[in-house]
């Protein structure tokens, strides 16, 4: 954790402890969301993950499905202003992560959201974050809604945790529990026509023209987690697909500069390895992919919200909670460590349908 993270989240956490320490806690309601009138909604899920932005989109659909007339903005990071072109939002508020912005940059957004008067403000990142709950608390909203818990007492309507954990399933399960409309949906990330047409393109450009089936292999996952594969398993992973016929793409985040390096110069290993930092473009070439698998990271649940089939390789038993489910990927997931074969075999499982021949030749 470099010092100015460490300093930026001690910050924080400090300004959170004060304002719990000087604001009373709010007197909880009882309403039905359905008869009041509810004209402006902000949504706050103010992580700085992708995957977190990502697991946030069923909110946006959900209430705009339940309140198709009112004006919808969303409070996030950067990076899902970049992820939600597309989806039906009206405006986006940055919260800031890098120190010393974030020191003034609540005050600045505090006060752009309370003078947009808004009905209904919602914590949509399950009250798990400290952040979220007071931007909520603060947002000057009628209503300030959040699941009952550790950082509920700045909002006035407190709902039960969902009996449901997985984060698939928990946003329209509350949704639900708020008196609203709901159903299944999963994440969702909507691209361009011209979008798809590039990211076409750029694949065609790296692995050669579409005959066979394209594989897309994120090299990443959060090591300090211990969620990341070793970089050998990646190397004979695309090794063994491309010996099987099946066309290999490596795709390498900003976080992974160093494995990026160790596959480009292991010997004789010619499977390109693209490193996009572009959201967008990396996400273009994803949906071309007829397979994606990575570990469990931000592009695991940027693939399924795209529906592009997924191995999600597990290294911690925690898929109950972060696993997408049957319907958008294939879990693999071995107490005692997941191999090579582990996911060679789940790969060809998937592959059978798009391509039977290449699924033979994985498993001889």
């Amino acid at each position: 954790m470099s010092r100015r993270y460490w300093l930026d989240k001690k910050i924080r956490s400090a300004v959170m402890r004060i304002c719990a320490w000087v604001t009373p806690r709010s007197k909880g309601r009882r309403v039905d969301l359905r008869r009041q009138e509810i004209k402006k909604i902000l949504l706050v899920r103010s992580i700085f993950r992708m995957g977190d932005s990502i697991l946030a989109t069923p909110a946006i659909l959900l209430l705009r499905n339940n309140f198709p007339a009112a004006q919808i903005d969303f409070v996030g990071p950067r990076v899902s202003a970049i992820l939600f072109r597309h989806l039906p939002i009206d405006n986006h508020h940055e919260v800031y992560q890098s120190f010393p912005r974030v020191c003034w940059s609540y005050v600045s957004l505090l006060k752009q959201i309370r003078s947009a008067r808004y009905d209904l403000a919602i914590d949509v990142s399950g009250s798990n974050a400290a952040l979220g709950a007071f931007i909520v608390g603060f947002s000057g909203a009628r209503f300030r809604a959040g699941l009952r818990g550790k950082y509920d007492r700045w909002f006035n309507l407190r709902f039960s945790r969902p009996a449901q954990k997985n984060k698939y399933r928990n946003l329209p399960e509350l949704i639900g529990s708020m008196g609203l409309e709901t159903r299944k949906v999963f994440p969702t990330l909507v691209l361009s026509a011209e979008e798809k047409e590039c990211g076409t393109r750029r694949i065609d450009a790296v692995a050669g023209p579409r005959r066979d089936s394209v594989v897309g292999i994120f090299v990443g996952g959060r090591r300090t987690r211990g969620k990341r594969w070793p970089g050998e398993n990646f190397l004979e992973l695309a090794a063994r697909l491309r010996a099987a016929g099946v066309k290999v793409v490596l795709f390498a985040g900003p976080e992974e500069v160093e494995v990026a390096e160790y596959l480009r110069q292991a010997p004789s290993f010619r499977v390109p390895v693209v490193s996009e930092p572009d959201v967008r473009n990396f996400a273009s070439m994803v949906s071309n992919c007829d397979l994606f698998v990575a570990c469990d990271s931000g592009p695991v649940h940027l693939a399924c919200a795209l529906r592009v089939r997924t191995v999600a390789i597990f290294l911690k038993n925690d898929f109950a909670r972060w696993g997408p489910p049957a319907s958008l990927a294939r879990i693999v997931y071995r107490e005692t460590g997941v191999s090579t074969a582990d996911v060679l075999q789940a790969c060809r499982l998937e592959l059978a349908d798009l391509s039977p021949w290449n699924a033979r030749q994985i498993a001889s």
